[in-house]
């Protein structure tokens, strides 16, 4: 009985393709695999797998989890159409789903919130996302305690919620042991994040206080001279009888 060994690609006889495809678009991944067609079609490359090298070489770290081991062996006919598949499967997320893989390895523990949200926009690149969606998901990133004092404040800019965030930090920080904590304190009451919300309005309100009177005034209190009595050039009489 002939054992059987297992059948597995050889990849040095296949010829890489003598172009490289478009940077991938994972905002658009099937107009992204009609482009990449079309280049294959234009260079002649018919070979299942020389296409399936090709995509491999041209996508981004975050798909190499689509590639498996059985794409790279005989068992798999088609190795291109069962990764495009498997890519395009992923094109059914939602946005949220989207963004939560996209951020799954950022949070709040070693920085600020400003630094956070510049880590989540490099992240992003040039993809395009819902704004809304993106504030939601940031502020979703914070402790809830500071999500509860900015509930308030949901409609300002996303880089002004950011540096509200690090002040309630700030403030925080002197009573709290671990201020970065993912979750909410069992001490913290209503009591606290009422506090922390009427702590940071006077905040801003001082700023802008600040901001309006930033030139000193002069002060117009003169000091007033006292009269006194005119003393004529003459003394007086005193006659004593």
């Amino acid at each position: 009985m002939t054992e059987q060994t297992p059948k597995k690609l050889r990849l040095k006889t296949l010829s890489p393709p003598s172009f490289q495809l478009i940077p991938f678009w994972p905002d658009n991944i099937e107009a992204w695999f009609c482009y990449a067609e079309a280049d294959f079609s234009e260079h002649g490359v018919i070979d299942t797998r020389a296409q399936f090298l090709a995509v491999v070489k041209g996508l981004p770290r975050e798909f190499n989890r689509y590639v498996t081991p059985s794409m790279f062996t005989s068992d798999v006919s088609d190795p291109y159409e069962t990764l495009k598949r498997s890519i395009l499967k992923r094109g059914d997320l939602t946005d949220r789903q989207r963004l939560d893989q996209l951020f799954n390895n950022i949070d709040l523990q070693h920085g600020s919130a400003t630094d956070m949200l510049q880590r989540m926009r490099e992240v992003i690149g040039l993809r395009n996302f819902d704004e809304g969606l993106f504030k939601q998901l940031f502020l979703s990133k914070l402790t809830q305690q500071v999500q509860a004092v900015l509930v308030s404040f949901q409609n300002n800019a996303l880089d002004e919620l950011a540096a509200s965030a690090d002040r309630i930090l700030e403030i925080t920080k002197s009573s709290t042991t671990e201020v970065f904590s993912v979750k909410e304190k069992p001490q913290t009451t209503q009591n606290d994040i009422t506090e922390l919300s009427h702590t940071l309005t006077r905040y801003l309100n001082l700023r802008t206080d600040r901001e309006r009177s930033r030139t000193p005034r002069r002060s117009i209190s003169r000091k007033r001279s006292v009269s006194r009595p005119r003393e004529t050039d003459n003394p007086r009489l005193v006659l004593v009888s």
